[in-house]
């Protein structure tokens, strides 16, 4: 099914974040897989489904990796996820830059398996998304990458050149995933870059979407992060993303088949999401 990598385009705030956020809301079933080179935050910040007992770090990209190596079937991929409080599917990540290496050679094997997941969508977070990351094998199974940056002057510049860079990258590999912009906003002055900016990606020949703007809600996402209690579904952060995603739907068509008879839903209250 539909496979969606959200990251950073520089070290930009809440690409995480929205990668939970936007698995939280999905509108099918989905799987939030943790495959950036700076750890895993999930085991951190959430309890185990029922809320009381703690993931298990020894189970998710690690140990798939070591029993992939005969090949990474959707089914084996589903044996080495966890759901964490409220429901939601996850494939926690690696802990240490010496783990992400055990993934070597293994990324294009990963990106299919995760293609071939027939009853859920994956939300991939890749983290930081540089020339150097090797997960980003993966860009060209997408079908859709989101970069996720801020609205300073030099953030988008930054964004603007890394989504150069992966265009070129994604037409030489074959891929043909869009390419979309996410922007978080300190200033919440966003209407005017949010006119501009296509333009700007226009003049430079850059076939790439403006998807919106999120608030920046240090709120929303404590809740979100397990740091805060709350109704996190009324939250200014959760709301945006709900918008965003039901943007995808109409833009893309991604979340839009339903589920197949006696498949697994997420709750509808995955990760407090409702």
């Amino acid at each position: 099914m539909a496979l969606v990598v959200v990251a950073s385009a520089s070290g930009a705030p809440g690409a995480s974040t929205v990668a939970l956020a936007m698995a939280g809301v999905w509108p099918r079933d989905s799987l939030l897989a943790e495959c950036g080179a700076t750890g895993n935050p999930l085991v951190f910040r959430h309890k185990a489904i029922g809320g009381k007992d703690d993931l298990d770090p020894r189970v998710g990209m690690l140990s798939l990796a070591v029993a992939g190596r005969g090949g990474i079937r959707p089914q084996l991929i589903r044996e080495h996820t966890q759901q964490i409080h409220g429901g939601q599917r996850v494939l926690l990540g690696v802990a240490t830059a010496e783990q992400y290496g055990t993934w070597q050679g293994m990324w294009s094997a990963l990106g299919r398996g995760f293609v071939a997941i027939k009853d859920a969508d994956v939300i991939v977070d890749l983290g930081r998304l540089g020339p150097d990351v090797p997960g980003q094998d993966l860009l060209p199974m997408a079908s859709l990458v989101v970069l996720v940056a801020g609205t300073s002057p030099e953030e988008i510049a930054a964004v603007r050149d890394r989504a150069a860079a992966l265009r070129e990258r994604l037409g030489r590999d074959g891929g043909g995933a869009p390419i979309g912009i996410l922007l978080v906003d300190h200033r919440r002055h966003h209407a005017k870059l949010l006119r501009e900016l296509p333009q700007l990606l226009a003049r430079q020949h850059l076939a790439v979407d403006v998807l919106g703007c999120l608030p920046f809600d240090a709120s929303g996402a404590a809740q979100l992060a397990g740091r805060k209690t709350g109704r996190v579904e009324k939250s200014e952060l959760v709301r945006a993303v709900r918008q965003v995603v039901d943007g995808l739907r109409g833009r893309y068509g991604l979340g839009v088949e339903p589920l197949a008879e006696g498949a697994e839903g997420v709750p509808a209250d995955a990760v407090g999401v409702g």
